[in-house]
């Protein structure tokens, strides 16, 4: 897949690493169209492409809405004949323990993680069908590998969103699509600062957290490469999987720990 002339949808496109993602895609000549509910910051964004050479389309888009990406994906087709590569990235956090989450957050937490992203993939795939080529692209997590406390039902969100582009991938692939999980670790960016549930400092967040910008790099090479799973960095990303894949038990203990210490 190449980024140079690519047609790009970026949901939650106005902060943190869908930001950055247009950015970096727009750096390396993707023609983008910009999806979030804040047409100010989306504005702003296009404005910073634009200068940089790059093209983008301003879409304000509340991906959760009856009907939204559907228009959003047509808009899309309209104005550039085609969609190459969806990036799924809206999302929202969650901290709770499970017993105790509000119904409202965990309905939001899923409407937006999950079945927005769900119906994005259904409303971009008949024209990926028709062009015989197309790329998804999901933020997931490393939450969507490894159970974490106190944001359980965040992260079955992203184990969900995982589970349906794996599935997506096989069946699809030999229509010429394809589809990449991408799973990054702790980001800097204003994401925490608007999950929802509890505030403060998460009990699992030891290390400094990793540059938006480094996450938007690293998936526009995968992009390129044609990667399945993308992971940011090798520790503790990649050793944290690995760890709980080799010895799932003791990576449990270590979180039962953390779980309790932040109820104390």
């Amino acid at each position: 897949m190449r980024l140079k002339g690519a047609r790009v949808i970026i949901t939650g496109a106005s902060q943190g690493i869908g930001r950055a993602i247009a950015l970096e895609f727009g750096r390396r000549g993707a023609r983008l169209v910009l999806a979030s509910r804040n047409r100010p910051a989306l504005e702003e964004l296009a404005g910073a492409i634009t200068a940089e050479g790059g093209s983008a389309i301003v879409t304000p888009t509340d991906v959760t809405a009856a009907g939204a990406v559907e228009q959003l994906a047509q808009d899309t087709i309209r104005r550039l004949g085609g969609i190459d590569i969806l990036v799924n990235n809206a999302g929202i956090g969650m901290t709770a323990p499970i017993a105790d989450a509000s119904s409202a957050d965990v309905e939001a937490v899923f409407a937006l993680n999950l079945l927005a992203a769900a119906a994005a993939i259904r409303a971009v795939v008949p024209i990926m069908r028709t062009q015989h080529s197309g790329m998804i692209v999901n933020i997931s997590s490393i939450a969507g590998r490894i159970v974490v406390p106190r944001i359980g039902y965040y992260s079955a969100s992203k184990f969900a969103l995982t589970a349906i582009g794996d599935a997506l991938r096989m069946e699809e692939e030999h229509r010429g699509i394809k589809v990449m999980n991408v799973f990054p670790g702790t980001t800097r960016s204003n994401f925490g600062e608007n999950r929802l549930g509890a505030r403060g400092p998460q009990a699992h967040q030891r290390l400094p957290p990793v540059m938006a910008e480094k996450v938007a790099t690293r998936i526009a090479r995968a992009v390129e490469r044609d990667q399945r799973s993308v992971y940011i960095s090798w520790i503790p990303d990649r050793a944290a999987v690995a760890a709980n894949r080799l010895a799932g038990w003791a990576v449990s203990a270590v979180l039962r720990g953390w779980a309790r210490r932040a109820q104390a």
